[in-house]
């Protein structure tokens, strides 16, 4: 599968010409730029980069593909990317095969019941990558939908229920009163709980975390809703939006995203994006209320190993 290509392992150095080949696969796959090179460089702190990832060249030098191995909730997250006019040379396969075989090692040393399943996100219009993947016995465990919306002059002004009031979060006071507000908004019982430091690790990390972005809504000293943004390159992203149960139906959920709307313009930004699960129709339709638009459909394919 792999004999055309020469493999090894990234180093810091490689970070650009990665990105370079995730953002060609993502424009084949969804027709745009999908890639951030700082969600490359926090994966790559996540892992040992002589263990858990591979890139591999063409005869003449050029990358060509790349496969690593990342945390996730319920095992391991398999990122593969195989540069496009590759598609017949079973390159993405032969990526799947490695990253494949390290995470199945690593849930057997972890020996965690909890984590026994792999994972990898595809486009669906990529029908090759589907195949290959059902036929190595993955199943699609769900659908995400990427929203976008232009903002521009007219994004109207929020308009926030009686009695509440937007702040930004303070670091260091309002951090677990948020993570339990978004744990308690988004339980449900495929979606265990997470851990409040391995939350803040990735919701906090250095790279992204602006407290100017994370909004606040509060009755009082209590917080009923929650707008926390990235601020990517290009995009500004809506990480993770809460409203508690009584607040629901009360327009603040569109509040909060149409105030992180305007933040972003102001910051000069022409779009933001968010990601949902196709199965949370509720939220789906408030976000085509806000004015969002589907732009990028992708499976979840999930395996559960028998460990």
């Amino acid at each position: 599968m792999l004999e055309k290509y020469f493999l090894r392992r990234p180093v810091e150095s490689d970070q650009q010409s990665v990105l370079d080949l995730m953002t060609r696969c993502d424009i084949r796959d969804v027709g745009q730029p999908d890639s951030g090179l700082e969600d490359l460089q926090f994966d790559w702190s996540q892992i040992d980069l002589n263990q858990d990832a591979w890139l591999a060249f063409n005869n003449e030098g050029i990358l060509k593909g790349y496969g690593a191995v990342l945390p996730w909730s319920c095992g391991k997250r398999l990122a593969i990317y195989d540069d496009p006019g590759t598609e017949n040379d079973e390159l993405f396969l032969g990526l799947l095969v490695l990253c494949e075989g390290r995470a199945s090692n690593q849930m057997r040393e972890m020996n965690d019941p909890q984590k026994k399943s792999l994972v990898t996100h595809v486009s669906d219009s990529v029908a090759y990558q589907k195949k290959v993947l059902e036929d190595a016995g993955y199943h699609i465990n769900r659908y995400i939908f990427n929203m976008h919306i232009e903002v521009d002059d007219s994004i109207p002004e929020p308009a926030w229920p009686e009695g509440v009031e937007v702040r930004n979060a303070k670091t260091g006071i309002d951090d677990r009163h948020i993570h339990a507000v978004i744990q308690k908004a988004f339980s449900k019982p495929d979606h265990p709980d997470q851990p409040f430091d391995e939350w803040k690790e990735f919701m906090m990390r250095a790279d992204l975390y602006q407290s100017d972005l994370w909004f606040l809504a509060l009755n009082g000293d209590e917080i009923v809703g929650t707008c926390l943004c990235f601020p990517y390159e290009d995009i500004g992203w809506v990480r993770q939006l809460a409203v508690t149960e009584p607040y629901r139906k009360r327009g603040l959920g569109t509040a909060l995203l149409r105030h992180s709307f305007q933040a972003f313009k102001q910051r000069g930004y022409k779009k933001v994006g968010l990601a949902v699960e196709s199965s949370n129709e509720n939220a789906y339709h408030l976000y085509e209320r806000a004015g969002m638009h589907r732009a990028i459909h992708l499976d979840e394919y999930q395996k559960t190993l028998n460990l």
